[in-house]
């Protein structure tokens, strides 16, 4: 209990400090000054063991620890944080590239501590020159990005993609889907446009600002009669019940627990809307597409690797409100069957490139490699 209230502390002051330097990127940055006492423990006293990192942010291990990090041991990035500065990804808007070349003492634009350059160096001295550690990404842009970067360009590093569950993100039947559109008030005839989101519409990096700015100038394009069939059905943050979202009827399902239930949301809309500035895979989109529901979503990132334009769904221009307006008009004047093409097109996808099956195998060669790996040192 008592290493819990330290732990604490420590992330009070890792993040206070933090807000000493402003470098205009609004995600979230991580000095992970501090190690858990915990952790640094059992790395000691089960050294011979075989570890895999899924999460050391929140002071959960201290970049001035990270030589301590035993032989052998798997790293997942779920985002960009490991060879960068102190954010947690890099400007996603941005051309530059510190995290190929490196960050300066100064750079222009960044006002206070100079925290990404320090954080960065720290890193940069712990892990550059290790090559007993095996690190694994969900897809082929942050296997890209992670290659050009000066901390992990000479690392051992695999694309490992994030895996679904084909079993239960599934189509549900037409009494399954017209049972769910009843309950929130929308007929068969309806269109249902789905966006979903942890932090619901509040959340920046996944895009709902230029969703709704899309939605705003669709709204303008259709006639009433078209108008009236679009709904809009949200998943994620607090908001619950029925409302109007950019001029639309819309219905807030607020936070889904249970993974079926929200594969009959995915099944009972008509698309999935993922207008990311940035996913590192893009869970939604698989998920959506595991229930044949064709996606829309910007050509860039981690979604690259899941949604083809004109064959798992449409892909708009980054990041181009009015290219994303023209992709949500040709889908819902799309017939049923353009919609089901796809539709099959991507569970196919899904299913044999992200089943938890074939995630399992490529997952076991890479266990093995690491007891390779640590049975060399």
């Amino acid at each position: 209990m008592q290493d819990g209230k330290i732990q604490f502390i420590k992330r009070l002051i890792s993040f206070g400090l933090s807000r000493l330097q402003f470098d205009g990127n609004p995600i979230k940055h991580s000095l992970n000054l501090f190690s858990y006492s915990s952790v640094l423990k059992v790395f000691s006293e089960h050294s011979a063991g075989l570890f895999h990192l899924h999460w050391i942010n929140n002071d959960t291990l201290s970049v001035f620890d990270f030589d301590k990090i035993p032989s052998g041991s798997i790293i997942t990035l779920h985002d960009e944080w490991l060879y960068c500065g102190a954010e947690h990804y890099y400007k996603v808007l941005d051309s530059t590239d510190c995290f190929e070349h490196g960050y300066p003492l100064f750079i222009k634009g960044i006002v206070g501590f100079p925290w990404n350059s320090i954080i960065w160096k720290v890193k940069l001295k712990k892990l550059s020159n290790r090559r007993d550690l095996i690190y694994t990404v969900p897809s082929s842009w942050m296997l890209g990005r992670a290659k050009l970067s000066l901390i992990l360009k000479n690392a051992d590093v695999r694309l490992l993609p994030n895996p679904i569950d084909v079993e239960v993100f599934k189509p549900s039947t037409a009494d399954e889907t017209s049972q769910f559109r009843i309950s929130i008030d929308c007929s068969d005839d309806s269109f249902i446009f789905c966006f979903g989101a942890v932090g619901g519409k509040s959340s920046y990096l996944k895009g709902a600002a230029l969703l709704e700015k899309a939605l705003n100038i669709l709204h303008q394009d259709l006639v009433e009669s078209t108008s009236r069939r679009v709904k809009i059905l949200m998943f994620g943050g607090q908001q619950y019940g029925e409302g109007k979202y950019a001029g639309f009827d819309t219905f807030y399902l607020g936070h889904i627990s249970k993974p079926e239930d929200l594969a009959k949301v995915y099944a009972s809309a008509d698309c999935v809307v993922v207008p990311s500035l940035v996913e590192s895979f893009g869970q939604v989109a698989a998920e959506a597409l595991a229930c044949e529901t064709p996606v829309i979503s910007f050509e860039s990132s981690g979604l690259k690797d899941i949604v083809t334009n004109n064959i798992t769904g449409l892909c708009a221009e980054p990041f181009s409100v009015g290219s994303l307006a023209e992709k949500l008009k040709i889908m819902l004047e799309w017939s049923v069957v353009e919609r089901r093409r796809l539709a099959k097109n991507g569970r196919k996808h899904v299913v044999r490139n992200f089943s938890s099956l074939v995630v399992a195998e490529q997952y076991k060669r890479i266990i093995n490699d690491a007891f390779k790996l640590k049975n060399t040192e």
